[in-house]
């Protein structure tokens, strides 16, 4: 039976939510508690109470966050590869990619999630740091280790590590840069037919990548 939820949860939930967005629009320094109790409709004594305060919450909004990914992409990537010939890697791979694709091009947070990433990321500290650990060195690691399988390649390389890193980038791309991208495909809505154009193609991209370093002297 599922443990009932309480106003203080609901609380604690509506300001991470709150924080997570504003710190994402706007950069962490430039967002005041007031703003965010105020977008929780929460009381601002709510977030020193929950949190310690606005570090406090910075930290939990990343765990948050890594928390959502974990849950729907992290299998995929923590779980002992077995014994794969190339082909077998390449398929995994695009499985992989399938799976990533749809969270952050379909799921309602990914737009909210990527913002707060890439403001985080770029200032050096706790909380990039947990980011890097946590989650997106975890996630390049397992590309990297299956790009090596399906091409030979040495999976440590700077090479395979670039080469990852391209066809992972194409994905933010499109969710960072969609109402643009949208514009150009004349399309009104992201829905599950448009979904589907993107993560094909993206696929079909990735697959491309890897054989051409088979073909690579």
């Amino acid at each position: 039976m599922d443990k009932p939820v309480s106003g203080a949860d609901v609380t604690r939930i509506a300001l991470i939510e709150a924080a997570i967005r504003l710190f994402g629009e706007r950069g962490y320094d430039a967002v005041s508690t007031r703003e965010i109790a105020d977008l929780a409709a929460a009381n601002i004594g709510s977030i020193a109470y929950h949190f310690g305060g606005k570090p406090g919450l910075r930290l939990t909004c990343a765990q948050h966050v890594i928390g959502n990914i974990s849950a729907t992409v992290g299998p995929a990537f923590l779980k002992p590869l077995p014994p794969l010939r190339p082909d077998e890697a390449l398929d995994m791979i695009e499985r992989m990619m399938k799976v990533f694709c749809n969270f952050w091009l379909v799921n309602p947070n990914s737009a909210v999630f990527v913002n707060f990433i890439l403001r985080e990321l770029l200032v050096k500290g706790e909380v990039s740091e947990l980011f890097y650990c946590n989650w997106m060195k975890p996630m390049h690691k397992r590309f990297c280790e299956l790009f090596g399988i399906a091409t030979g390649r040495d999976p440590e390389s700077h090479e395979v590590k670039i080469a990852v890193f391209s066809f992972i980038g194409q994905v933010f791309h499109f969710r960072v840069g969609q109402p643009l991208i949208m514009r150009r495909l004349d399309w009104d809505e992201l829905g599950d037919r448009e979904a589907d154009h993107v993560v094909e193609g993206l696929v079909k991209n990735t697959r491309a990548i890897v054989l051409a370093y088979r073909s690579f002297p």
